[in-house]
């Protein structure tokens, strides 16, 4: 079993991203900051609903790959990801919160950390998740990173959508680049290669980064 080190990562970063927004953007009211941190931990519930939904259909046994591929992007990713949508589209966007893709971005950040400080605790003790992930611990330790890069493409494309009035297509791109994402990073930890994990959290960077500084540049 992992140690319980990894999950303070989360926490660690959520307090990093609050002194740089503070200082950043000298923001005096918090409330919508805290609500969305609070509505992260509110969106594992999808989650786990998923999670539990296969549990109780294959009883835990992926024994082919289609299965496997199906609990990954569907009951993992897929699930994840639209936990976070959900409370981005309808708490933030829908309320004019969020006006552009860094606005996105930062709530994105926001709500993916909330999620990853109590869905790292799930995979932690095996409430969640299969039991052929292969090294738990250091899964535990870069699951807060990759929602992070999970949260860019989400949250770039949703401010797209904002800005040019188009949300149905850009949300729904950014929904399904999430979950890819999200899937072939837990396929990473299933499969247990090293080489592709590696290759993947290359991609993360240079996909996230790109889209980052686009919308840094995009900001009016």
């Amino acid at each position: 079993m992992a140690t319980y080190l990894p999950l303070l990562f989360s926490p660690v970063l959520i307090l990093l991203l609050m002194f740089y927004l503070k200082f950043k953007f000298s923001i005096e009211n918090w409330k919508n900051i805290y609500t969305a941190l609070i509505l992260g931990i509110v969106a594992v519930i999808v989650l786990v609903a998923s999670d539990y939904a296969f549990e109780y259909r294959w009883h835990g046994i992926l024994r082919n790959m289609r299965r496997t591929a199906a609990y990954v992007f569907v009951g993992i990713a897929f699930a994840s990801e639209l936990g976070k949508f959900l409370v981005l589209r309808y708490a933030f966007l829908k309320k004019e919160l969020i006006n552009d893709p860094l606005d996105g971005i930062i709530y994105a950040f926001l709500v993916g950390l909330g999620f990853s400080t109590v869905a790292a605790i799930l995979f932690h003790f095996g409430i969640i998740g299969t039991d052929k992930v292969h090294n738990l611990e250091l899964f535990l330790w870069i699951y807060p990173l990759g929602t992070l890069a999970f949260a860019v493409v989400l949250g770039y494309f949703m401010g797209m959508g904002y800005t040019r009035k188009n949300s149905f297509i850009d949300d729904s791109t950014g929904l399904l680049l999430a979950t890819f994402f999200h899937a072939v990073f837990y396929f990473c930890f299933i499969t247990s290669d090293i080489r592709l994990l590696i290759i993947t959290l290359i991609g993360f960077v240079i996909i996230s980064g790109a889209l980052l500084v686009r919308a840094i540049n995009l900001k009016p």
